[in-house]
């Protein structure tokens, strides 16, 4: 399509693990060291968020809101380990040692976006509590899509049956890869901007059901039940035991009580 010399001059390309490795490093550290420029020298404000991933491992992420050239710039700021703890001492110590990091005060901190939780809302020993002893007038802010997922708890009853019946709809369509992919093309043949749902669900996001399709998973009162209880299941390829955790799980309790 662009010729044979361009086709030769990318195939010169280093591909290997390690470069590819070294470049993401080195465009991460330059987009690092540009926002810290950035924030030194403008207002900004934080969303803080604290999660545990897969793996049992706490993990504190923000995002950082600023104003660059007259344009409104949101982007993520860092992702840090909470190795004890998940106290708001803890958040503010790994937040205030990253700002540190990149030489930025919590004086230039206007205000910090959250989800509510008591670490983070606590009046003495809440992480907005530690950050306020340093700058007072930072404004605090309840997500919004918390406090959506709150008004939720608390509709009147005839408003909440509408929902319910939407949740019901969309967790029917999300039960079943293939109803959902049925769905994507009515949209698309309908040129809807959207095309796809998300699965309305009071447990975690990233909680998710996974088995190996075996009958007993797969019959009908089985995924009643994933529907009614709003579970969501992970894709999982048929007849593939052996691609299982779980499988391979109890061939190492035999051999350790064998």
């Amino acid at each position: 399509m662009i010729g044979g010399a361009a086709d030769i001059d990318i195939c010169k390309i280093p591909l290997s693990n390690d470069t590819i490795h070294r470049r993401i490093k080195d465009v991460s550290e330059n987009i690092e060291q540009n926002t810290a420029k950035t924030l030194a020298n403008s207002n900004f404000a934080l969303q803080v968020d604290e999660t545990t991933n897969i793996t049992g491992n706490a993990q504190l992420i923000a995002f950082v809101r600023f104003i660059h050239e007259n344009d409104i710039i949101n982007q993520f700021l860092c992702c840090r380990e909470l190795p004890d703890f998940t106290t708001g001492k803890h958040i503010f110590q790994v937040i205030s040692s990253y700002l540190e990091e990149i030489k930025v005060s919590w004086k230039s901190c206007i205000g910090i976006c959250i989800d509510g939780a008591p670490a983070m809302t606590g009046h003495l020993k809440g992480f907005v509590a530690h950050v306020k002893e340093l700058n007072e007038d930072i404004l605090v802010t309840h997500c919004f899509l918390h406090r959506e997922a709150l008004v939720t708890k608390f509709l009147p009853s005839n408003l909440k049956i509408v929902l319910e019946q939407c949740v019901k709809m969309v967790n029917y369509i999300k039960a079943s890869p293939l109803k959902s992919r049925l769905f994507s093309k009515l949209c698309q043949a309908m040129e809807a901007k959207y095309e796809s749902l998300l699965l309305h669900t009071e447990v975690l996001a990233t909680v998710l059901f996974q088995q190996d399709n075996a009958r007993p998973h797969v019959v009908r009162i089985v995924q009643r039940l994933f529907v009614k209880h709003q579970i969501e299941l992970l894709p999982w390829s048929t007849r593939s035991p052996d691609l299982s955790p779980i499988e391979n799980l109890w061939s190492m309790v035999v051999q350790r009580f064998t």
